[in-house]
């Protein structure tokens, strides 16, 4: 039984590396920028362009804030003995950064950016991600999943609350990372049917009462009913895939669904959108290798050699905390 949540764990946060550091090249860019960069489309693990909308001059396969901030949350539950502390992940954040200072331009959305400065200027940190509706929750909420059982979803509503609650603590942006965390536990445990991946963010919106967030999903499953495949560009062109949870949400939803959980069609698909690409493709990609669909050894060779994640590591300590 361990190994078998093991494997799903490494597959989930491989995942995660791959989904980001195939999008990282395209994060951000609009249509014309993109077709510059990379007029054939982005179709491998490839290095930051001289479009990169920050100026990064990142390697092959180099990951961005979406995979560090899921270990930082990793680190924090392996540290506390399988409980999130909010306290600890933040002190594990700014350790982070006080030692890569190089990358910190690199590493802190603006949500995360702005509470983290209120909260050293002696804001409480629960009032000073008040504002915070950006996707910094939903890129990293990933192991609140591994922590957290559907059997209790109260729970795992506290948890990702827990999460929120420095930077995003803000309806849509708890209301958002609770449907991620909900969809991560249920592959996690070995769940694959799409159908209820869309029902179970139904149910998840209606007990964190976000309306807005449930609205935009309803229309976007009409679209993929209408459209099929192309409902990802009819979305991407209508609503956006920026950085706000209301277009990341959705648009990870379409991306698990039109790849069947294949974390390289996920990885692929959210790198050669238009917008937040990274953040989409890490959390769609850890939601499919989850699912157990490997992602190549070649590729998970590229993101060990590149970052230096243990994966194992990571699959071994979180495993012991599954619930």
């Amino acid at each position: 039984m361990k190994e078998g949540f093991e494997r799903r764990i490494k597959g989930m946060l491989i995942g995660c590396a791959y989904g980001d550091a195939m999008g990282m090249p395209s994060e951000m860019m609009d249509e014309a920028t993109f077709k510059k960069a990379f007029p054939k489309g982005i179709t491998d693990l490839m290095p930051s362009s001289p479009y990169d909308f920050i100026g990064r001059k990142f390697k092959a396969g180099e990951v961005t804030d979406d995979t560090i901030n899921t270990l930082l949350v990793c680190d924090a539950i392996i540290q506390n003995e399988g409980e999130f502390d909010t306290v600890k992940y933040l002190s594990l954040l700014r350790s982070w950064i006080s030692k890569n200072s190089d990358k910190n331009p690199y590493i802190m959305g603006p949500s995360t950016k702005k509470a983290l400065e209120a909260i050293e200027s002696g804001m409480p940190i629960d009032e000073a991600g008040r504002s915070g509706t950006t996707n910094g929750s939903v890129m990293k909420v990933s192991p609140i999943g591994i922590i957290s059982d559907l059997d209790h979803k109260d729970i795992l509503i506290k948890n990702v609350k827990a999460l929120c609650l420095p930077t995003h603590n803000t309806k849509i942006a708890i209301s958002g990372a609770c449907v991620i965390a909900s969809i991560v536990s249920y592959v996690i445990h070995g769940g694959t049917d799409i159908a209820e991946i869309w029902d179970l963010a139904d149910e998840i919106l209606d007990m964190t009462d976000c309306e807005v967030l449930r609205t935009r999903i309803c229309e976007v499953r009409k679209i993929l009913r209408d459209k099929g495949d192309e409902a990802i560009w009819v979305v991407n062109k209508q609503y956006g895939a920026g950085m706000e949870t209301i277009e990341t949400v959705p648009m990870v939803m379409l991306m698990i669904t039109v790849s069947d959980l294949d974390p390289k069609k996920a990885a692929l698909l959210s790198a050669n959108l238009y917008g937040d690409t990274d953040t989409i493709g890490s959390i769609s990609t850890a939601i499919c290798g989850a699912s157990g669909k490997e992602i190549t050894e070649e590729a998970t060779k590229t993101l060990i050699e590149v970052n230096g994640i243990d994966f194992d590591h990571y699959a071994n300590e979180l495993a012991k905390y599954i619930k």
